[in-house]
């Protein structure tokens, strides 16, 4: 096999390398507005929704998707049990980002599962992965939650992670940040 630059792992590869001309184009963040998921959106939302899982590898065993309706029920209706972020650049959808709560009993708090952060891979690298990013960790501190936790897969190429004295692997890695207080930038 060809010795080449390594992939980086999620959510590295949504970032340009150092000395990458596309910084420049990331310091106009002006043109990135990143706000919650309205209904009037939920159309972007799901065509976003498709374009991720036509990029991402196959995953075995996954079922089929639930529909639209349950969706906007979580979204919309009271109580709410899922948040969503669209960024557009220029008007046009860029990338989205969609968080449900989850409870630690070890903690014995809750916390906010970032379900989903997608920017299309044309879009890549940008500062859209960052500023969805950093949407979702602000609705953390504003439920209150203890963190913002993401389940990422091990590697670019689904390679599973041994675990010792298992004879399953682990395919996901969960990266665990502190909430980002309204008023607070990164």
């Amino acid at each position: 096999m060809p010795a080449g630059p390594a992939a980086l792992p999620l959510p590295g590869s949504y970032l340009p390398a150092p000395g990458d001309p596309a910084w420049a184009n990331m310091l106009g963040r002006d043109q990135v507005e990143v706000r919650r998921v309205t209904r009037a959106q939920a159309a972007a939302l799901m065509h976003l929704c498709d374009q991720h899982k036509a990029e991402r590898p196959p995953t075995p065993g996954t079922r089929a998707a639930g529909g639209v309706l349950e969706l906007m029920e979580a979204l919309f209706e009271a109580p709410l049990r899922a948040w969503a972020w669209i960024a557009e650049r220029r008007g046009e959808p860029a990338g989205y980002a969609f968080a449900t709560v989850g409870f630690s009993m070890v903690e014995r708090a809750y916390y906010l599962n970032l379900e989903a952060l997608f920017v299309p891979a044309s879009a890549r690298p940008s500062d859209v992965a960052s500023r969805l990013f950093d949407a979702a960790r602000r609705m953390a501190s504003d439920l209150g939650c203890v963190d913002l936790r993401w389940q990422v897969p091990v590697g670019q190429g689904g390679a599973p992670m041994a675990m010792p004295g298992h004879t399953g692997a682990a395919t996901m890695i969960q990266y665990v940040f502190p909430p980002l207080r309204s008023d607070q930038d990164d």
